[in-house]
């Protein structure tokens, strides 16, 4: 449930973000976003963090690395890269982040590659591929990658890398604790880069159009999206966890459907069999 939780969030994101192209800068947006967020967790944090600074500071290092991974860079490449490329180009590339997690799960923690993981995964990445494309594989061919491809397949990387690490969280440190040390973290070593780019940016600190967007994307799409994840990868693994997250954009079209009155067609439907049957079936337990 977790695990579906942040996929919707997730999913969320995209149609909030709907008509919010290019109103900021892609490290300044990702800056305020999750600004946001831990400016909404260190009042609950705090007292967790000053009983626990001894083991923060004790797995400092670790803890650097996954902000640096998780909260840093993978959103930011995410903004960066779609000022580069296009949507469909993005989408298809973010679906290869759940196979780079079952892979390196696979490799370097020993998490089972079953049959039915396997099978399940290639099911739900295929329809995924069938809705992205809208049942034209022709699409595919008609694609052309530029340096954005590149930084969001680094981006998908980086993601599954970070959820590794999540699963390596010290059992010493709560998850508020943890949460709390790889925001800050990661928004600290997010700043010089905000303030390089404020330096050769003509766009206001935050338009007012855009703070309630922000918002929702630093709470909902950061916050709480990112405990959610992080509590399925600490119960179920990376591998099982990244399954679910080819259910955001079935989450997606739901919702597209609901708040914008986008319809739903054949494609839709037989891609949700897809999705639904292949995150069922690799989420089973090996008999």
């Amino acid at each position: 449930m977790c695990a579906l939780g942040a996929t919707a969030l997730w999913a969320g994101n995209f149609i909030v973000a709907r008509g919010f192209h290019h109103s900021l800068p892609p490290v300044t947006l990702a800056f305020w976003r999750w600004f946001f967020a831990s400016a909404v967790l260190f009042p609950f944090a705090l007292p967790h963090l000053i009983r626990e600074r001894a083991r923060v500071k004790e797995h400092l290092g670790y803890l650097c690395l996954t902000a640096f991974s998780g909260v840093t860079l993978f959103n930011t490449l995410v903004y960066v890269a779609g000022l580069a490329t296009t949507a469909l180009n993005l989408s298809l590339i973010a679906m290869v982040s759940p196979l780079f997690i079952v892979i390196l799960a696979w490799l370097f923690q020993g998490e089972g590659m079953h049959g039915a993981k396997v099978v399940g995964t290639l099911m739900a990445f295929f329809g995924v591929l069938l809705l992205i494309t809208g049942g034209s594989p022709g699409v595919l061919l008609k694609m052309r990658f530029n340096s954005g491809d590149i930084l969001m397949m680094v981006a998908a990387l980086i993601f599954a890398f970070y959820s590794l690490l999540v699963r390596q969280k010290p059992q010493g440190l709560s998850m508020l604790t943890f949460l709390a040390s790889t925001f800050f973290m990661g928004l600290a070593m997010l700043a010089p880069a905000y303030f390089w780019e404020r330096g050769f940016s003509i766009a206001p600190l935050m338009p007012l159009a855009s703070m309630g967007v922000v918002a929702y994307l630093g709470i909902c799409a950061a916050l709480i999206a990112y405990a959610l994840w992080n509590r399925a990868i600490m119960l179920i693994g990376p591998g099982r966890t990244a399954v679910c997250y080819y259910l955001l954009p079935l989450f997606s079209g739901v919702e597209a459907m609901i708040f914008l009155g986008e319809p739903i067609g054949w494609v839709h439907l037989v891609s949700a069999g897809f999705i639904l049957s292949g995150v069922a079936l690799s989420s089973r337990q090996p008999g």
